[in-house]
């Protein structure tokens, strides 16, 4: 569904925005499991109906069921859609109406931790898709962290699919953290297999390179040249993004 963005009270909701009819706590659902693949071998997260050639593991990772119903209930501006999120995110679709994206934005605050962290010149990554010019206003007004800490359009490069957000399951108990971590993808820097197998994954990220920060989005022409899957993400990972070491067995 892409199009003019739905309304809540005279309120535009952006096309990722999460719904209350959408809300569910992913690392709780029944069907979720442990597998050993045959012949042994290191655990893995899967669901208990699922089947050879099931597509529910885009990217090589298992993602978390979220029913897509946007319109229905109340919208949860703070939350992301699952497959709304991954959709626009594959595509660089943008984020309020589901269009295609022009421009990346990001909050003010988020683009100050980077360059604390990492400095100016390292890659930056992260889950929010880009907007088209239209919806900049839009974002800008109703996104409640761009509009609480301002922000900053940024005129990149290159940019490519590096990782995924999510849940991270014990590999004996399948138990949860309450934490979400940044998990990369295969051929990423940082990536472990062993963590990827047990990831249950809520959102894409992407890694951008060559960036210049701008006020004026006129000043950015465009998203940048895309790069494969393969091509190294960010040095450093956004803060609350570690990887967890898993315990090991006596």
């Amino acid at each position: 569904m892409t199009g003019e963005p739905l309304t809540f009270k005279g309120l535009t909701v952006p096309y990722t925005t999460g719904w209350s009819s959408e809300a569910v706590t992913l690392t709780g659902n029944p069907d979720l499991m442990l597998r050993h693949p045959p012949g042994g071998g290191a655990p893995y997260l899967a669901y208990n109906d699922e089947y050879p050639g099931a597509e529910v593991r885009p990217h090589g990772v298992l993602w978390g069921r979220m029913p897509d119903t946007p319109g229905v209930g109340e919208p949860r501006f703070l939350d992301m859609n699952i497959s709304r999120q991954k959709a626009v995110m594959e595509r660089a679709g943008c984020s309020v109406c589901g269009g295609n994206g022009e421009v990346w934005m990001t909050p003010a605050i988020i683009w100050e931790e980077y360059l604390a962290e990492d400095g100016l010149g390292a890659p930056y990554e992260t889950s929010d898709p880009p907007v088209c010019r239209s919806c900049i206003p839009l974002a800008a007004r109703q996104c409640p962290n761009l509009r609480q800490h301002g922000f900053v359009f940024l005129a990149v490069r290159k940019w490519s699919i590096s990782g995924v957000r999510g849940y991270i399951a014990d590999p004996y108990t399948l138990d949860f953290s309450d934490e979400d971590f940044d998990v990369p993808l295969h051929g990423a820097i940082g990536y472990d297999p062993d963590s990827l197998r047990l990831t249950l994954a809520k959102g894409l990220l992407v890694t951008l390179r060559g960036i210049t920060a701008h006020t004026d989005p006129e000043k950015v022409t465009g998203l940048g040249r895309r790069r494969g899957d393969d091509q190294r993400p960010a040095r450093g990972r956004r803060r609350g993004a570690r990887i967890p070491s898993q315990r090991r067995g006596d």
